[in-house]
């Protein structure tokens, strides 16, 4: 029956001429539906997806006292703060980092963006970007902000982020070496570029499912990810529901880590379910896969 569901979102991914490489369901660890367009599983450009794994170092480096959700980013990079600073930017935590609710005045470059191909120091960068809010106030969606919070654990732990997760992360959920794309200083991208398989995002989820354990150990904090995968942007005008690094799916319960091109993990915790899809699609979207298969579960 689940895969009958799934098959009638498929034709209609057909009938709109897009492109979905893989698809993964689970329902308490069960595997109860999949897709495979190629025939070997690949690893992929996860895009926005990485930014749920860097939560999830976050979450880590809290427990190690690394860092603080509400310590102030200039005191970590004091060397990069610029004279003129306004208090908007003195004043932004790492928790505003993590629901994007830092002040800036624009998203900042990123992804296929000139600029990224054109700026060699991105941390100076973010220091001498405008920030014309208030933290807190009001969701901009930037990729620097997961950027800048991958260099702080780098700064803090003397490892580049990638290297940081492996014994932490990856490892415990069997994602073995795994590629992360850099800068050209060498930091990781963060917000994107992390290539892993669609069997290796389902892990990931089925991890956020059982509240920071997988297969029996302990990963990340679960008062952490309780509150990274729940609403802690303030509500009102443009906001999205949107917690640390995770969107809030339309029933205003579940989560998911959403990337460009239709890359997707989705976990319903009241259903015990794991969706994850891997795409090549900029049509692609999320209210597709909730309104014919996860609503549906």
């Amino acid at each position: 029956m689940k895969q009958a569901i799934l098959n009638e979102y498929l034709a209609y991914v057909k009938d709109q001429g897009q492109v979905i490489n893989y698809i993964r369901v689970y329902q308490d660890d069960e595997l109860i539906a999949k897709y495979d367009r190629l025939q070997e599983l690949a690893r992929l450009n996860t895009w926005s997806v990485s930014k749920s794994f860097v939560s999830a170092g976050v979450g880590i480096a809290l427990e190690e006292g690394l860092l603080t959700l509400d310590e102030k980013i200039c005191d970590a990079f004091p060397e990069y703060v610029p004279d003129n600073a306004n208090s908007f930017l003195l004043d932004t935590t790492v928790r505003h980092m993590l629901t994007m609710t830092t002040g800036l005045a624009h998203p900042l470059f990123f992804a296929n963006n000139r600029e990224r191909y054109e700026t060699q120091d991105w941390i100076r960068y973010f220091f001498n970007a405008g920030f014309d809010h208030a933290p807190g106030e009001r969701f901009l969606y930037s990729n620097f902000n997961t950027y800048m919070l991958s260099c702080l654990i780098e700064r803090r732990s003397g490892q580049f982020l990638a290297d940081y997760l492996k014994p932490r992360l990856f490892d415990k959920i069997g994602i073995m070496s795994p590629e992360w794309t850099r800068d050209p200083m060498g930091h990781c991208h963060a917000a994107n570029g992390l290539y892993v398989t669609v069997e290796e995002l389902a892990r990931f989820g089925k991890m956020t499912l059982h509240e920071g354990v997988y297969d029996g150990t302990r990963v990340v904090s679960s008062a952490y990810l309780k509150e990274a995968c729940s609403n802690q942007v303030p509500r009102g005008g443009d906001n999205p529901m949107y917690g640390y690094q995770f969107w809030i799916n339309p029933d205003g319960d579940s989560f998911r880590a959403d990337g460009k091109y239709g890359q997707y993990i989705a976990v319903l915790p009241r259903k015990g379910v794991v969706y994850a899809m891997q795409s090549l699609d900029d049509s692609v979207k999320f209210q597709d896969v909730w309104d014919c298969v996860l609503s549906r579960i």
